[in-house]
């Protein structure tokens, strides 16, 4: 089972990610029932991505892994930061609302190892028509980057000319994590 290592680390890094967007979701979102818990892992991915986009793009912090680790701790600062001004208020619905935090956790575990043993048993990147052979290269191509806009794989010396948000977003989890692209 060489995958359970990997698909360890990935969920590890996206709850601490999800954990640390708690704060921002809930004060974000006052008047959804749940208070953004169940937004709070896709809100920090995109708050954790545009900080390291950002940075990277302006040159303050590298594509690496501090790079990815300097925008993790941009989100944690401003979860540190409800957390100190509306701490109680936070805590108290955290503790109303346990079985909905649990379960969301719980559903997006069972997604993951749901999809996980299925890439496992069907690990081919050319099931949708080539497609996936210019996201392995536009992941690496994010990865390898010293800067961003990432360089192009197939133009040498120009940036990507295409939307690589969400391949730079792969690209921070793989800097963070560790895992190899492939």
């Amino acid at each position: 089972m060489q995958v359970v290592g990997p698909v360890l680390v990935w969920w590890l890094a996206l709850v601490v990610i999800g954990w640390a967007a708690v704060p921002v979701a809930w004060r974000l979102f006052p008047t959804l029932p749940d208070r953004g818990v169940a937004l709070a892992r896709p809100l920090g991915l995109i708050v954790v991505g545009y900080v390291f986009w950002l940075g990277g793009t302006a040159g303050l912090v590298p594509n690496s892994r501090a790079g990815a680790l300097a925008a993790v701790g941009v989100l944690v600062w401003a979860a540190a930061w409800v957390v100190v001004r509306d701490g109680a208020a936070l805590r108290a619905f955290l503790g109303r609302r346990w079985r909905l935090v649990i379960g969301c956790e719980a559903l997006f575990l069972a997604g993951l190892v749901a999809w996980a043993f299925y890439r496992s048993h069907v690990p081919a990147i050319e099931t949708s028509g080539g497609e996936k052979y210019m996201e392995m290269a536009f992941i690496n191509a994010v990865v390898h980057s010293p800067r961003f806009p990432p360089l192009d794989p197939w133009l040498s010396g120009y940036a990507i000319s295409y939307y690589y948000f969400g391949y730079l977003v792969a690209g921070m989890l793989i800097r963070l994590t560790g895992i190899s692209p492939s």
